[in-house]
């Protein structure tokens, strides 16, 4: 049986990265990804200006409207304008830019078995056995990046560590008029949805408007998708429109990311930001320390563990401090929008870390220029 450097579960963001830099470096892995690509994510599809900085291709051609303003309001109204001359980032469509990578993966030599989908895995001294609906493969290592209600750390007892949010989003065709009126800006609204928050994101042929809310026992969200559509006057052109759900995963700081030959990476690590809900960066930015992990492993320089130290070096304090932040601004939503939206200062720090020149603990500590 041929026995592979590494077995990556899920196909996303943070899987087709590491896969596609461990088979740059030359190693031997195998991608297994349940669906057919592309597939659709319920997702609002931001991409910061910093992911392109990571990555070594530009995916701007692939993207389906830059970012140059975010716009923030209060129930649709009183809304504050954040604007940079600079690019912010890009929205993307989830199934048209995870494809993407997978396709990147792919080129570099990784075998995809799409519409493959895992079932179990087991420690074998030096490897790991991972079933799945084709049959049964080995690895020497494997990483887990299937998502928020990952099944790899489930197996592993590691999904202990993660708490949940939810989110659904629709998509809304609108007059040309009406969208070119939205191009270049996304917005975030307040105040409509509780511990959370809504959003309307350009398209190149539509909106994508969506609510989020960072608990996992709320309710009443597609109420709250419904008002919100209201409020921008959106209810006639969504009314007939799919609504998708999908789940957040959160950790108070990453622990729990690996046990024997496995790693979590991505959202079923519980890398989502907690405040904003973003989950592209961790995940890319994750992928890339567990592809680095598994290379020194592999190489003798380290043991697995060192994944760990990477993800909490490179995500650690940001992810706390953004978990911080997110209950406060649960506690007391009008009070941060007052506050963030009124100081020229604030707003100029929240742009930065937005692009990517600053992170959160930029915002609490003097920047440290050295880090990467």
């Amino acid at each position: 049986m041929l026995i592979y450097d590494s077995i990556v579960v899920g196909g996303g963001p943070a899987g087709s990265t590491a896969a596609r830099a461990m088979s740059r470096a030359g190693l031997k892995v195998l991608l297994l990804e349940k669906e057919k690509m592309p597939r659709h994510k319920c997702c609002a599809g931001g991409v910061p200006r910093k992911v392109n900085e990571l990555l070594d291709f530009d995916i701007s051609p692939w993207c389906e409207s830059p970012v140059r303003e975010v716009v923030f309001s209060w129930l649709s109204r009183k809304p504050q304008f954040m604007s940079d001359r600079s690019l912010l980032g890009w929205v993307v469509k989830r199934e048209l830019f995870d494809h993407l990578l997978l396709r990147r993966a792919r080129a570099a030599g990784t075998r995809v078995k799409e519409g493959c989908e895992f079932i179990g895995l087991e420690e074998d001294g030096d490897f790991v056995r991972v079933s799945t609906a084709g049959g049964e493969v080995r690895g020497r290592t494997l990483i887990g990046a299937d998502g928020a209600r990952s099944r790899v750390a489930r197996l592993l007892g590691l999904a202990r560590y993660t708490q949940f949010g939810f989110a659904l989003e629709t998509r809304v065709r609108v007059p040309a008029a009406a969208l070119a009126e939205r191009r270049d800006r996304v917005y975030f609204d307040l105040g409509g949805v509780p511990g959370g928050y809504s959003w309307i994101f350009p398209l190149r042929d539509c909106l994508d408007v969506g609510v989020a809310t960072r608990r996992s026992s709320f309710r009443g969200l597609r109420k709250c998708l419904r008002d919100c559509l209201a409020r921008e006057e959106l209810s006639s052109e969504g009314s007939h429109s799919i609504i998708r759900g999908g789940t957040l995963a959160f950790r108070v700081l990453p622990f729990g990311l690996m046990k024997g030959h496995s790693l979590l990476t991505g959202d079923a690590g519980g890398m989502t930001d907690r405040l904003t809900g973003e989950g592209i960066y961790p995940a890319i930015r994750s992928g890339l320390c567990a592809a680095r992990a598994v290379e020194d492993y592999l190489d003798g320089r380290s043991g697995l563990s060192a994944y760990q130290k990477l993800i909490r070096k490179d995500l650690g304090v940001d992810l706390l401090l953004a978990n911080l932040l997110s209950r406060f601004a649960g506690a007391f939503p009008r009070l941060i929008f007052d506050l963030g939206c009124s100081d020229k200062g604030r707003i100029k720090k929240a742009m930065g870390v937005v692009q990517g020149e600053l992170a959160y603990r930029d915002l609490f500590f003097k920047k440290d220029s050295s880090r990467s």
